[in-house]
């Protein structure tokens, strides 16, 4: 996740934090009565006790603390405007790192390529001189073919006078 989506998340948090908090404390308080000459007129039927009060609230002001930090956090990380010429020199190395990794990987494919051919090559020389291929073919393969045959015969006929 990049660092703008981080902040805007962490924004949104504290905005829920804040909303959740305003709602507890206007809904679950228990009013008091401060003066004697206001009289307490307003009741909250889903008030919470005192103590469960001040805990929420502490717990509150805490989350609010932190996700604050968190958002300096992210905003001190940030890039900075006079990072923009740190990039740009970063962006034209790897720019040229992938320039040589281009060429290589293009130099390396055409030396497979050749090696390719040529396995195929000796594949086709092989598989023509194979006996029982037939020599049905004609031009190159079929000559080849006749004379791996007359090879052939003139090493049994050498063996057979050693």
């Amino acid at each position: 996740m990049d660092r703008i989506t981080q902040l805007q998340d962490a924004i949104l948090d504290l905005l829920t934090i804040t909303h959740t908090s305003i709602e507890y404390i206007t809904k679950r308080t228990q009013f008091e009565q401060t003066s004697a000459a206001i009289p307490q007129t307003l009741q909250t039927p889903l008030a919470a006790s005192r103590v469960d009060y001040r805990i929420a609230i502490e717990t509150f002001v805490a989350d609010i603390v932190k996700r604050s930090k968190d958002i300096e956090v992210l905003i001190a990380a940030l890039p900075k405007k006079g990072d923009s010429h740190l990039r740009a020199k970063r962006l034209e190395q790897l720019q040229s790192e992938m320039i040589l990794a281009n060429q290589e990987y293009n130099d390396a494919l055409a030396q497979s390529e050749a090696l390719l051919k040529e396995l195929q090559d000796a594949l086709a020389v092989v598989l023509s001189t194979e006996p029982g291929s037939g020599e049905d073919g004609e031009g190159k393969q079929g000559h080849q073919g006749e004379v791996a045959g007359q090879v052939r015969a003139q090493d049994i006929e050498d063996m057979g006078d050693a």
